[in-house]
C-alpha cells in the first residue's frame, strides 16, 4: 500500500471522492459462447430482481423473517469477501481508500446499488473502523417493494451482508454494518453505519460470526489442511468442488470409482487424493496405463496393489483379452485392493469397453470438468506453479503482466492443467530474473483471439479492445457470423460466385467445379453479378 496511517474524511471532503472504475471494468467480461461472465476469476450471473424478489418471499414463508434474513445476509456477507478478495489482487499497490472504495464500486457494477460514502474513518493497525454510506437505487429495496410494499424495518439485508463481509476483509477483523434508514420504510435513501464487532453479540443476521467470523476454508484448502497432495487439481471452480465432494463421500467405502475427463484435468491426482484418505492409505497407490499393458503387467501391478489401491488409467484403451482378465480378476475378489480406474470417454455411451466391466469398475463415476469450464481455477493455479518455480535454485520469478493474465484466461487449453502447467514451465525458463512473465512467454503469438466482450464506459458491450474478430472455425459459427452481419441471401450467392471466379483466374468452369455448378448455371449467375 502507498498510504499509511489512519483516515478520516467526512462530509464533502474531496478525500471521499470514489476513483475512476476504469480497472474494476476492464475484468468484467462476457462469454456469449460459453454461457459465462466473469469478474476477473469470479464467475458472475445476470438474475432478474423479480427473481430475486419471489426468492425472498418464498424464504420467508418456508423459514420465517429471521432465519431468512439470516440465509440473505451470509450470502450477501460470501459476495462481499469475494469481491474483497478480488480488489486486493487488482489494487493491491492503491492507497487504503481506494482499496475500500473497490467495494461500493463493485457493488454498483453488479447492478446492486449506487454508494455515495457520507463519513470513513479507519486506522487498520489499531483496528479503529467507522463508515457511513447512503445507497441510492437498492434493487433490494425494488424487489421488497414489488411484491410486498412498503416494510416496517429495513429490507437491504444482502447489501448489509455484502458490506461487511467486504470491509471484513479490508480491515482483517470482522465489521458489521446496519442499515438506519430504508427507503421500503418511506426514507428518501437507504443508510447505513459501520463498525467493529469487537466483543458484542452478533446482531439479527450475522449470528454465523459467532461461530466462523472468517471466511469458510476453500476445497482446495480443506485438502491440504488435511494433508492430502492433491496435485493441480486444486481448484474453486464449482465444477471441482462437485467432484472434491464426491470423492470424500466415497473415501471410506470399498466401492470402485471411475474417474471420467478429458486429459490433463487432474484424474490421476484426484484418484491419489481418494486413495490417501482410503481405509487402505497406507498401502502402495499403483498406476498402470491400459494402453501400454500385457498379460504379464497386469499380474505385476495386480500383485504390487494388494492392501492398496489400483489405477487403471485409460481403460478405454484397454485391450479386449485384457478386459476379460480384469473381469476375472474383479469377481474373483482374492487381491485385497480397491480398484480405480480413469476413461476419457463415455463408457456407457460405448467406448470399446465390455459393459460388464463397465459396471464393475465404474460403480461411483465422478467427472472432472476442462479447464476451459472452470476459468475461475487458472489464477490459483498459475500461483501454484509459478511458486513451484520460484523454489528452483537461483530462479527469481517477477510476477505476470495484465496482458499475460488475461492471455491465460482467454486460452481454451486442448491440453487442461497438464498444458497450463507445461506453458507456465516454459515462461519461468524464457524470463529473466525477476521479469514479469509476458504474453510471448506464455504463447510466443499462437494463442486463438478472445471469444469475449468487455463492458464500456459508456455501459455497453463491445469486443475486446485490441483483439481481432475470430474466424468462424465451422458451419454453424460461419452461419452466426452471417445472421449477425445480416448478410442477405443475394450478397452471399454475389461474394461466392465473384470469390470463385476471383480464385480460378477467371476460368469459369474451374470456378464452376469450386461451387458444385455447371458452366452454364455459373455463367448465367456471374452475369447477374456483373449486371
Amino acid at each position: 500500500m502507498s498510504e499509511e496511517g489512519p483516515f478520516v474524511a467526512a462530509g464533502d471532503d474531496d478525500a471521499l471522492r470514489l476513483p475512476d472504475s476504469a480497472d474494476l471494468l476492464r475484468h468484467l467480461r462476457f462469454w456469449p459462447k460459453d454461457g459465462r461472465i466473469t469478474l476477473g476469476d469470479e464467475r458472475m450471473v445476470l438474475v432478474h430482481v423479480g427473481a430475486l424478489a419471489t426468492l425472498r418471499r418464498e424464504l420467508i414463508a418456508a423459514l420465517g423473517v429471521t432465519r431468512a434474513r439470516a440465509v440473505l445476509t451470509r450470502m450477501g456477507y460470501v459476495s462481499g469477501q469475494r469481491d474483497g478478495e478480488y480488489a486486493r489482487r487488482i489494487r493491491g499497490s492503491a492507497s487504503y481508500y481506494d482499496l475500500l472504495a473497490a467495494g461500493p464500486q463493485l457493488h454498483a457494477l453488479e447492478g446492486m446499488v449506487a454508494v455515495r460514502p457520507l463519513e470513513v474513518q479507519f486506522d487498520i493497525e489499531r483496528g479503529h473502523y467507522r463508515g457511513e454510506f447512503a445507497w441510492r437505487s437498492s434493487a433490494e429495496v425494488e424487489a421488497h417493494l414489488g411484491s410486498e410494499g412498503p416494510a416496517a424495518e429495513p429490507v437491504c439485508w444482502t447489501l448489509i451482508g455484502y458490506a461487511s463481509g467486504f470491509t471484513t476483509v479490508f480491515m482483517g477483523r470482522p465489521i458489521v454494518y446496519r442499515e438506519v434508514a430504508c427507503r421500503a420504510c418511506g426514507a428518501r435513501h437507504c443508510r447505513l453505519v459501520g463498525r467493529p464487532l469487537g466483543d458484542d453479540v452478533p446482531p439479527p443476521g450475522f449470528e454465523f460470526l459467532a461461530e466462523r467470523p472468517h471466511a469458510p476454508a476453500s476445497s482446495s484448502e480443506a485438502m491440504r489442511a488435511a494433508g492430502i497432495d492433491t496435485g493441480p487439481v486444486i481448484g474453486a471452480a464449482t465444477g471441482l468442488r462437485a467432484a472434491w465432494a464426491l470423492v470424500e463421500r466415497v473415501a471410506a467405502t470399498a466401492l470402485p470409482v471411475l474417474f471420467e475427463g478429458e486429459p490433463g484435468v487432474g484424474k490421476r491426482h484426484l484418484a491419489r487424493a481418494l486413495h490417501d484418505r482410503s481405509p487402505g492409505a497406507s498401502g502402495p497407490f499403483v498406476v498402470v496405463r491400459a494402453g501400454a499393458l500385457d498379460r504379464a503387467g497386469l499380474a505385476d501391478a495386480l500383485a504390487r496393489a494388494r492392501g492398496g489401491s489400483l489405477l487403471v488409467a485409460d481403460l478405454d484403451r484397454l485391450s479386449a483379452e485384457l478386459q476379460d482378465r480384469l473381469l476375472h480378476a474383479f469377481d474373483a475378489g482374492d487381491h485385497d485392493l480397491r480398484w480405480l480406474a480413469s476413461t476419457r470417454a463415455d463408457l456407457r455411451r460405448g467406448g470399446g469397453v465390455r459393459d460388464e466391466l463397465v459396471q464393475r469398475l465404474g460403480a461411483f463415476p465422478i467427472w472432472l470438468p476442462p479447464l476451459r469450464e472452470r476459468r475461475e481455477d487458472i489464477p490459483l493455479l498459475l500461483g501454484r506453479f509459478l511458486a513451484e518455480h520460484a523454489r528452483a535454485p537461483g530462479k527469481r520469478t517477477g510476477g505476470v503482466t495484465e496482458a499475460a493474465n488475461n492471455a491465460l484466461l482467454d486460452h481454451d487449453y486442448p491440453g487442461n492443467v497438464r498444458e497450463l502447467w507445461g506453458r507456465v514451465a516454459r515462461a519461468a525458463v524464457l524470463a529473466g530474473d525477476d521479469e514479469p512473465i509476458d504474453r510471448g512467454h506464455l504463447f510466443g503469438g499462437d494463442e486463438a483471439p478472445p471469444a469475449r466482450l468487455e463492458l464500456a464506459p459508456a455501459g455497453v458491450l463491445q469486443p475486446l479492445a485490441g483483439a481481432p474478430e475470430p474466424a468462424p472455425t465451422g458451419i454453424d459459427d460461419l452461419i452466426d457470423a452471417l445472421l449477425e452481419r445480416r448478410t442477405g441471401i443475394d450478397a452471399l450467392e454475389q461474394a461466392l460466385i465473384r470469390g470463385a471466379v476471383e480464385r480460378a483466374g477467371g476460368n469459369l468452369a474451374a470456378a464452376a467445379r469450386q461451387l458444385g455448378l455447371t458452366r452454364p448455371q455459373l455463367a448465367y449467375r456471374f452475369r447477374k453479378t456483373d449486371g
